[in-house]
């Protein structure tokens, strides 16, 4: 029984490795078309298409740029709140590890 313990203690200390260092390995890849088609239809706002991707590719791009200056321990937390309930998004994800870094500069985001 004790060896059945530590092999399960062991197989989710591994599992959570993995996870960690997947999230400290490389941006997460989202499906903008998708998700940004999705979040339109859920609003009703037809035109609001093209501005979604632009952010979200905006975004990309930021992380691209950015991504190894945050921390694994907020990668790994960021990109678990930008991808609960299905939804994808590169703006969550940035801004999360903004605020978690204090890096966020909200008066920046709004005028852009």
């Amino acid at each position: 029984m004790r060896s059945f313990i530590f092999a399960a203690t062991a197989i989710a200390a591994a599992s959570c490795a993995i996870d960690w260092a997947q999230a400290a390995d490389g941006i997460p890849d989202f499906n903008i078309a998708r998700n940004c088609s999705a979040d339109v239809a859920s609003v009703g706002i037809g035109s609001g298409l093209a501005a979604c991707k632009k952010d979200e590719t905006d975004a990309r791009n930021e992380l691209d740029t950015r991504w190894r200056q945050f921390g694994a321990s907020h990668k790994h937390t960021c990109v678990g709140e930008s991808t609960t309930g299905g939804d994808q998004s590169y703006v969550e994800l940035l801004t999360c590890l903004e605020m978690s870094t204090g890096q966020f500069d909200g008066e920046r985001q709004m005028g852009d």
